[in-house]
């Protein structure tokens, strides 16, 4: 059996909408072997919430490369672990896909390169925000081009992502229902330059500049309100010592950005700020995970289910 650790994501980053992603040190385990019948187990973190049969992502993900190597008649018992919290904007679908996807890859003799991967994962899942950081670690730019996905990885240094994750879902659809068809000319040049200062600080270690920088107004002001508490958990993080802070994808989860030493009490006052508002929440200090998609070595090797910051 095949095991691929991969981990969490945080896409969109303010100013960076469906061009920026983030992997993070939460994860999930997918391991796969052939079978004479579709088989999927999940367990972990939302285990009820995650399809149990051939629909499952990494499932999915794994056919697709079934295919594309010519093995279209074999099927996969999959084993999914999950400590990514799911529907809440941290990236376990896409996760799910890469995971399948690289697991397969390694599983049927490794018939394709790192770009066709790449490839396949972000057509998947329609954008790269999320899956090109699953699969390659660090903060990757990315967009989709007619010869396929363009992408530049940073390795970000001295940074934690605080994460708050409220006890409720934001749909995609819901989410994307929200957005306006059309954005006032300002707001569009409003994001377009605090999208270059992001990058720019990220790639720099200027991350003083993040406060400013993670600003937006292409998808936060219209999604606002199907997350309670979002701008008090966002001031939370920054009068405690936060670089800056976002909506995390879609939502509801919001990151922060913040220096090592006080990254736990923001977690801490993240958490609050949530709570505050009736809404429970759990939070986590994480690293920036630079592996990404990774094959573990054979032998049962746990998967690591960090404990939230209380």
């Amino acid at each position: 059996m095949i095991s691929v650790r991969v981990p969490a994501t945080s896409a969109n980053l303010g100013p960076g909408y469906d061009a920026v992603g983030l992997a993070l040190s939460l994860s999930m385990r997918i391991s796969l072997e052939r079978s004479s019948t579709p088989i999927v187990e999940v367990y972990g973190e939302g285990a009820d919430l995650i399809p149990c049969g051939p629909e499952h992502p990494a499932y999915r993900a794994a056919r697709f490369v079934a295919e594309m190597v010519d093995e279209s008649d074999v099927h996969f018992h999959l084993i999914q672990e999950n400590s990514i919290p799911p529907a809440r904007g941290l990236g376990g679908s896409a996760a799910a896909l890469v995971g399948g996807a690289v697991a397969a890859n390694d599983l049927l003799g490794r018939a394709l390169a790192p770009p066709d991967l790449l490839n396949l994962v972000c057509d998947l899942d329609g954008h790269p925000d999320n899956a090109a950081p699953a699969l390659l670690g660090g903060l990757v730019i990315g967009t989709l081009t007619p010869g396929g996905v363009s992408a530049v990885r940073l390795e970000p240094k001295n940074l934690k992502a605080v994460v708050a994750v409220p006890d409720f879902e934001v749909s995609t659809t819901a989410a994307r229902r929200a957005l306006p068809e059309q954005v006032p000319h300002r707001d569009a040049v409003f994001n377009v330059g605090r999208s270059g200062l992001l990058l720019g600080a990220l790639a720099t270690g200027e991350y003083d500049l993040l406060r400013v920088a993670m600003q937006d107004r292409l998808h936060q002001p219209y999604r606002s309100h199907l997350i309670p508490g979002l701008e008090d958990v966002i001031e939370a993080a920054i009068s405690n010592g936060a670089y800056g802070a976002c909506l995390s994808g879609s939502g509801p989860t919001v990151l922060a950005f913040a220096p090592e030493a006080p990254a736990r009490k923001i977690a801490a006052a993240m958490r609050a700020a949530f709570e505050a508002r009736d809404v429970r929440a759990k939070a986590w200090a994480l690293d920036v995970d630079l592996a990404g998609a990774r094959v573990e070595p054979p032998g049962e090797i746990p998967a690591p289910s960090l404990e939230p910051v209380h």
